[in-house]
C-alpha cells in the first residue's frame, strides 16, 4: 500500500465517520446550518481526496459506493432544514454507502488470511477519528449558539468515549496476542525496534492517552464548560490521528491491526 492510499483511508474514514455522528444530534436543536456546513465541507473534502489521492486505488466497485457516498453527503447538506424526509434518506443512503465503501475497499486486501481484525479496526477508526472531530467541531458550534443544550454535546462525548473504550479494548486484545509467547526481556528489545516502537506510541499515546483525556472532557462538560471542553478536544483530535495513521501504517506494511 502507498503513502497515498494511507493518507486517502484516513480522509475517508475520518469523513464518514463525522458523517454517521450527525444521526446523534438532534436537526431542531443544533440547527440546520450546523449541517450544512459541515455536511458539505465533507463532500468537498472527499472529493479532492478521491481526485488526488484515491483515484488509482479503488477498484470500480469501490468508486460506484464512493460517489454514491459523496452524492448523499452533499443531498443530506442541502436537504437538512428544507425537508425531513428527504433529509433523513440522504443520511440513511449515505451511511450505507460509507459501509459499503470500506467494506469493498477492505475486501480487496489479505491480512495474513484474515480479514475480520482489518475490517474491525477499519470501523474502530472510523469512529474514533469521526466523533473525535464532531464533539470538536460541535464544542466550536457553542460558540456561535451559547444557548443551546449542553446535551447534544455529552451525548457525542459519550459515544466518543465509548468507541475509544471499544479501541482500547481491541488494541490490548491485538496486542497480547501479538506479545504473548515472549519473556520480559524479548518484549524490550522488541519495543525498542521497528515496528515495536511504533506499537508503543499507537498504543501509549493513541490509545491510551486519547481515553484518558476524554474523560476531561467529560467533566468539563458536565459542568458547561463548553470552551475548556473544545481545547482539551483537541488535543484529543491530535492523539487519535496520530495513533489511527500510526494503527493503519501497522496494519497495512506490517501486518499488525492494532
Amino acid at each position: 500500500m502507498s503513502l497515498k492510499h494511507l493518507i486517502f483511508l484516513v480522509l475517508f474514514y475520518l469523513c464518514g465517520g463525522v458523517f454517521t455522528s450527525f444521526g446523534f444530534l438532534r436537526q431542531k436543536d443544533v440547527g440546520p446550518a450546523y449541517f450544512r456546513i459541515h455536511g458539505m465541507g465533507l463532500s468537498v473534502i472527499l472529493f479532492f481526496a478521491y481526485w488526488f489521492l484515491g483515484r488509482t486505488h479503488l477498484n470500480s466497485d469501490s468508486t460506484l459506493w464512493f460517489s454514491l457516498f459523496i452524492l448523499c453527503a452533499t443531498l443530506f447538506s442541502l436537504f437538512t432544514g428544507v425537508s425531513n424526509k428527504l433529509s433523513a434518506a440522504s443520511f440513511f443512503l449515505g451511511t450505507i454507502s460509507f459501509f459499503g465503501c470500506l467494506t469493498m475497499d477492505i475486501s480487496q486486501i489479505t491480512l495474513g488470511g484474515e480479514q475480520a481484525p482489518l475490517a474491525i479496526n477499519a470501523i474502530l477508526a472510523s469512529g474514533v477519528l469521526g466523533f473525535s472531530m464532531a464533539a470538536m467541531m460541535l464544542g466550536h458550534w457553542y460558540l456561535t449558539q451559547p444557548t443551546l443544550s449542553i446535551d447534544e454535546l455529552k451525548r457525542i462525548t459519550l459515544m466518543m468515549i465509548f468507541l475509544l473504550v471499544l479501541r482500547f479494548l481491541f488494541s490490548t486484545y491485538q496486542i497480547s496476542h501479538l506479545l504473548v509467547g515472549m519473556n520480559e526481556t524479548e518484549i524490550y528489545r522488541y519495543l525498542l525496534k521497528m515496528p515495536g516502537v511504533f506499537v508503543l506510541m499507537r498504543y501509549v499515546w493513541g490509545v491510551l492517552g486519547a481515553l484518558i483525556l476524554s474523560f476531561f472532557v467529560w467533566k468539563t462538560v458536565k459542568i458547561r464548560s463548553t470552551q475548556s471542553a473544545t481545547g482539551i478536544l483537541y488535543v484529543v483530535v491530535v492523539a487519535c490521528l496520530v495513533g489511527e495513521i500510526l494503527s493503519l501504517y501497522l496494519a497495512f506494511y506490517f501486518g499488525l491491526p492494532l
